[in-house]
């Protein structure tokens, strides 16, 4: 191989080795107190560094893993939620209210869903990936809420823990800005 051949050979690694960083600090170890400066850019910061901190995981997570760890906690509360409205569907008498928390089922599932794809997106290193299932986790918590705004009032206050999820998302898309640089 001739000397330029071998110069390009090496740009390109170069390069690949760059844009492989679609996960720019990824291996960088994340202090805890990194954790208010990161979560200052979410919807309920006080929240964002409670969940978190609670999570063992975190300690030794560099951004990637604090990426899982914050798509973790808001699919499993999306998936609670999603549990209690079928509960609450099933219970209710008001028609009104019965055929909104089946929407919200709906919602919450395609929500669920979408985090399922935030997971796909951080391991296979895809930012946009990750930012736009993020944003499309959003709409279910976001409709669901939406929907209990006139009346009849809903006596389970699911726009409380629509609100909630909602927070704990707006971490996944924190975290997700900083991969970008």
């Amino acid at each position: 191989m001739d000397s330029h051949a071998i110069y390009l050979s090496s740009m390109l690694m170069v390069f690949l080795l760059l844009i492989d960083g679609t996960f720019g600090r990824s291996s960088t170890k994340i202090a805890i107190n990194e954790l208010p400066g990161i979560c200052s850019t979410t919807l309920n910061p006080a929240l964002c560094f409670q969940a978190l901190t609670s999570d063992p995981r975190t300690g030794g997570a560099d951004i990637k893993g604090l990426a899982q760890i914050s798509i973790d906690l808001a699919k499993a509360n999306a998936t609670a939620t999603a549990s209690f409205i079928a509960s609450v569907a099933g219970n209710a008498t008001n028609r009104q209210l019965k055929v909104r928390y089946h929407s919200c089922a709906k919602y919450f599932n395609s929500s669920i869903g979408s985090q399922d794809g935030c997971t796909n997106a951080v391991s296979s290193g895809d930012v946009s990936g990750l930012q736009s299932q993020a944003s499309a986790s959003l709409d279910g918590p976001v409709s669901c809420g939406d929907s209990f705004q006139g009346p009849p009032a809903d006596p389970a206050q699911l726009s409380n823990k629509c609100q909630s999820i909602e927070q704990l998302i707006s971490i996944i898309l924190a975290i997700a800005k900083l991969l970008i640089k």
